[in-house]
């Protein structure tokens, strides 16, 4: 990223909004709200470009939030552009399920490395105006002032700082000092999720699809496999934490098991070779995980629990979220009225409090041998069965696009 070293905060600075957290929902939010004329300062901990643990897949409706975005052209020809997913049951069938899968969404997707696709956000961000602060770790909040949080109170190579905004909007990740300073995150197991992820080389038969294994041999825990350029691919497990405690299951074991022990996965890893240390992250899912307001502070992404409970996938809502957040945020601005920030969690549950409900009982309650095997041998026959499946599991309907 560009050198940071010129920007001073003075003391008596107040910006319009404080984003912590520079992922694809701090940075979207970031760009929306500097491109409209507002003050905003985005902090991060890490300098960029860094690594993220994450699947690095971006589904089509996430490219259709990166073309609104106008960023999608910074992806085209330089990763790998994807077609579809195939589902592995371990006793029956392959479903192989083809983008747009019957909805309105792009015909493809892409693999794109969170350290390559944050970068290319934040880049955007400050070149629509944003003020960009790295290295800098926040370390908890203000006291309240009149019922509003004030601002942050942060660490910058060893130096103590306080920065006020009329608004703050926590980006900040599962784990969310924001969200958990605010007292905003919960820590009910049935939204908490685990995930562990490499980069190998030497993977067998990549295709240009992302490829999914709810397989015997690590249920109820899930893996996949999805292709990042020639035979190197992002390589991962994960489970719920009340699997964990139902069935006693352990992550590294899970993973060896993945490796080992899968019918079709284990197969395709048989000659690969990590090119890195497996690393873990949490997961919090389903917007049950997190209270998305409080006062003057909204969170978003997986900050606000707004991970996909069926597939993982956590970058499309975060895109999505992120432009909630901006468009909200700038009418209480625009209006010089904080309640206005009570619409947020209304409109996020608007667009996706049903569907991230059924897919939390969906995912808590079918992700068995005993029903998914079957199911993926009925979809590996009747294709728009299989679209469905995928229309589902992606939330790819046939409405209206939400943004």
């Amino acid at each position: 990223m560009g050198d940071d070293t010129d920007i001073i905060l003075p003391m008596d600075e107040v910006y319009d909004v404080l984003v912590v957290g520079a992922g694809p929902a701090g940075s979207t939010a970031a760009m929306l709200l500097a491109e409209r004329g507002f003050g905003v300062l985005v902090v991060d901990k890490d300098r960029f470009p860094r690594d993220k643990v994450c699947g690095d897949g971006i589904a089509p409706r996430a490219v259709h939030s990166l073309q609104v975005l106008g960023v999608e052209g910074e992806l085209k020809g330089r990763f790998r552009r994807t077609r579809g997913i195939r589902f592995y049951a371990t006793r029956d069938g392959v479903t192989e399920v083809r983008y747009p899968m019957g909805s309105r969404y792009p015909d493809h997707g892409y693999v794109v490395p969170r350290r390559e696709l944050d970068d290319i956000l934040l880049r955007r961000a400050r070149d629509k105006g944003a003020q960009v602060l790295e290295g800098c770790r926040v370390v908890g909040l203000l006291e309240p002032e009149g019922g509003r949080i004030p601002g942050v109170r942060a660490e910058k190579e060893g130096e103590r700082l306080e920065i006020r905004a009329r608004y703050i909007l926590g980006a900040d990740g599962p784990s969310s000092v924001v969200g958990r300073e605010a007292g905003l995150l919960r820590r009910d197991p049935l939204y908490l999720g685990v995930s562990l992820r490499c980069y190998m080389r030497g993977v067998r038969d990549l295709a240009d699809f992302l490829e999914i294994y709810p397989e015997d041999a690590i249920s109820p825990g899930c893996g996949w496999i999805f292709p990042v350029s020639g035979d190197t691919a992002n390589v991962g497990v994960g489970f719920m934490l009340y699997a964990r405690r139902e069935k006693d299951l352990n992550l590294n074991r899970l993973w060896e098991a993945f490796l080992r022990d899968t019918r079709h996965a284990a197969q395709k890893l048989a000659s690969a070779e990590p090119l890195e240390r497996p690393r873990g992250a949490i997961l919090r899912v389903g917007l049950r995980g997190a209270f998305p307001r409080r006062a003057n502070v909204l969170l978003a992404g997986d900050a606000a629990s707004m991970t996909n409970p069926i597939s993982g996938e956590g970058i499309t809502y975060a895109l999505e979220s992120g432009r909630w957040a901006a468009e909200t945020l700038a009418a209480a601005l625009h209006c010089g009225d904080s309640e206005i920030l009570a619409l947020y969690p209304r409109i996020l549950n608007w667009y996706y409090g049903r569907y991230f409900h059924y897919g939390t009982m969906a995912i808590r309650y079918g992700n068995r041998p005993a029903f998914v095997n079957p199911l993926l041998a009925v979809t590996s026959r009747l294709t728009r069965l299989g679209d469905k499946m995928g229309r589902f599991l992606m939330n790819c309907r046939r409405s209206d696009y939400p943004l």
